[in-house]
């Protein structure tokens, strides 16, 4: 009887579906080895390959090139005294120092970077197999980081007492790291525009120079003066250029190399410039404001030359807003304590038209879509303009479609005629125009 009980119980537990408890205890097994075979987030290992400076050999070349003039006209083209080129050969081979540190330390940064998710996609290559490739970004922050080391050791090198000096590497530290907060939280761009005006205040506090402007000899006969005290509306236009030179570079943007390229083209000009101006004038101070400038200049161009070498098409790398907004406020701190700012807005010609053709879109007067790029065609691998208000889709729209490298190049090529054009307009209205 008791095995008939038992036969009829395991017959009606079969028709319900009963599991026994063996099988149970399988079932969990398989459930708990599968929630831990889940599989991390991704971070890099230091088996991960290093990325490499696939550009290097074009850059040193470049380099070479740029150098080779600035030294030219420093030791045989003009009389410069020697102590002040004691100095800045000084501070080169400071800057070259930081060229190789910078190569170094990049590759190891975007293993840091990649590891807390700053990464993104290269939009101009969607739809191909480079358009899925995660892209470290914010490596502004090494180059900012090197350019200050470098600043501070060419202090000790040739100690000076200014306080401009400091104040200047405040400012451009303190713009650094607002950039790198704009990297990592996505400021608001409403916000962004502020952000230069912050940074800004150091230098405005410490600044000690004249404000005091030469009206152009045309105007002398309308104005009724030759000279103007602008008193504290100068320290308003010193600020307006710290903001206007960081988010004039921030906007035009949008392809690789383009952001670094265009600092490189117009911190090569200042460095020409600066040492023309030197060798014309005999005033000590107007020297040492110029000589200021190619201290700050030389490092700022080696270590974004150093930049360009994995930031150039295919970039392996994305500056981000920490560069962008680093390489500004450098430029513009340098413009403004070397007592150039004329002309470094004729330098920065091309960011003026692009921040014109942006008004509409910037203001809100017509929609302005989060990424103002153009399209790729991913058949042909040729950029198409759209109708957004940026110099790049200008250019797409004035020549036809191109190659996102070749598109890169035409806009360099736009800058470094600019910078000529305001070296000949500089010759050509001496004497005339001021």
């Amino acid at each position: 009887e008791r095995e008939s009980l038992v036969l009829v119980f395991a017959m009606a537990a079969r028709k319900r579906g009963a599991k026994s408890p063996q099988t149970i205890l399988q079932q969990q097994q398989q459930d708990t080895s599968s929630s831990l075979a889940t599989p991390p987030l991704p971070s890099p290992s230091s088996e991960d390959p290093l990325i490499k400076p696939s550009k290097l050999p074009q850059i040193l070349s470049v380099s070479a090139i740029f150098f080779s003039g600035f030294f030219y006209l420093l030791f045989y083209h003009y009389e410069i005294e020697p102590e002040l080129k004691r100095s800045i050969v000084i501070n080169f081979f400071l800057s070259v120092f930081g060229y190789f540190l910078t190569i170094l330390l990049i590759p190891v940064a975007t293993k840091y970077l990649l590891r807390r998710n700053l990464f993104g996609y290269d939009i101009n290559k969607k739809g191909t197999p480079q358009g899925s490739i995660k892209v470290p970004e914010s490596l502004g922050i090494v180059v900012g980081i090197v350019f200050l080391v470098l600043a501070i050791l060419f202090q000790c090198c040739n100690f000076t007492s200014d306080s401009k000096y400091n104040a200047a590497l405040a400012s451009i530290c303190f713009m650094t790291l607002l950039g790198f907060v704009d990297d990592v939280l996505d400021v608001p761009w409403r916000v962004k525009v502020l952000l230069p005006a912050i940074a800004t205040l150091p230098l405005l506090m410490a600044y000690a120079g004249g404000t005091t402007i030469i009206i152009p000899k045309p105007l002398i006969h309308f104005v009724g003066l030759t000279k103007l005290d602008l008193g504290r509306i100068y320290y308003l236009y010193m600020g307006l250029l710290a903001v206007f030179c960081t988010n004039s570079i921030n906007i035009h943007a949008g392809l690789n190399g383009l952001e670094a390229g265009q600092t490189a083209v117009i911190a090569f000009a200042v460095l020409i410039h600066n040492i023309m101006q030197i060798a014309t004038s005999s005033d000590t101070e107007f020297q040492q404001s110029h000589a200021f400038s190619i201290y700050l200049v030389q490092p700022l161009l080696t270590t974004t030359l150093a930049l360009l070498s994995f930031n150039w098409y295919p970039s392996s790398v994305f500056v981000g807003d920490t560069y962008t907004y680093f390489a500004g406020m450098a430029l513009a701190v340098v413009g403004v304590l070397g007592h150039f700012s004329e002309t470094l807005m004729i330098f920065f010609a091309p960011q003026i038209l692009n921040f014109l053709a942006s008004i509409p879109q910037l203001f809100g007067f017509i929609p302005c879509p989060r990424h103002r790029l153009p399209r790729l065609d991913p058949q042909t691998g040729l950029l198409t303009g759209t109708k957004d208000g940026t110099l790049v889709n200008i250019f797409l729209r004035c020549f036809g479609q191109c190659s996102e490298k070749s598109l890169c190049l035409r806009l360099l090529a736009f800058q470094a005629l600019c910078c000529i054009i305001c070296f000949i307009l500089r010759y050509m209205l001496t004497g005339w125009y001021k």
